[in-house]
């Protein structure tokens, strides 16, 4: 086997288009239905009942309204994340794909919120209030009217997406191999 093709083999993941593919979709996504809801809802208007509604919300914080007013801190940690995510996807194995896909959905959704993050210094992202620039764009509300979701905190695309593949990790479904990938055979 000769160099190149062990290099292929470790850089694994990160040569698959389907990956590269999956994580502009989801980012796609989450930037456009940050950009409708911002351009066309006004106040909350209700999906279905009073259960599923869209409101617009800014959170400078982290993940449920956490570490409010630590944007700064939370952006360098999501470029810590998104970097650290690249990494592990290529260490993964080619037949690692539920790993890859989990490893998809995160990079995803930090870089939808890395996004709105960066329109601090950017000026990728206009708001209403400068007190808001660099806070992630929040709209989707669930409220079941029993708790813990009475209402669950406001999220939006990019967090669903981190929250899946959290739970496939903390479910063990999908396993995500630390160490580089050992050459595959030709």
């Amino acid at each position: 086997m000769t160099t190149d093709s062990g290099a292929a083999a470790a850089a694994g993941g990160l040569r698959r288009p389907v990956f590269w593919l999956s994580v502009v979709v989801l980012v796609a996504v989450d930037l456009i239905s940050k950009a409708w809801v911002w351009s066309n809802v006004q106040g909350e208007v209700f999906l279905a009942g009073r259960w599923l509604s869209l409101r617009k919300v800014y959170n400078p914080g982290g993940v449920f309204g956490l570490f409010q007013d630590f944007t700064l801190p939370l952006t360098l940690i999501r470029i810590v994340a998104v970097v650290a995510i690249v990494g592990l996807v290529a260490r993964q194995p080619r037949r690692n794909r539920l790993g890859v896909a989990t490893l998809a959905l995160l990079l995803a959704g930090a870089l939808g919120n890395l996004y709105d993050n960066l329109g601090r210094w950017t000026g990728w992202v206009a708001v209403e209030d400068e007190r808001f620039l660099g806070s992630v764009r929040d709209f989707v509300k669930v409220d079941l009217g029993f708790w813990p979701l009475d209402p669950w905190p406001v999220f939006n695309f990019a967090d669903a997406c981190i929250s899946v593949g959290f739970v496939l990790l903390v479910l063990g479904l999908a396993r995500i191999q630390l160490k580089a990938a050992r050459p595959e055979p030709c």
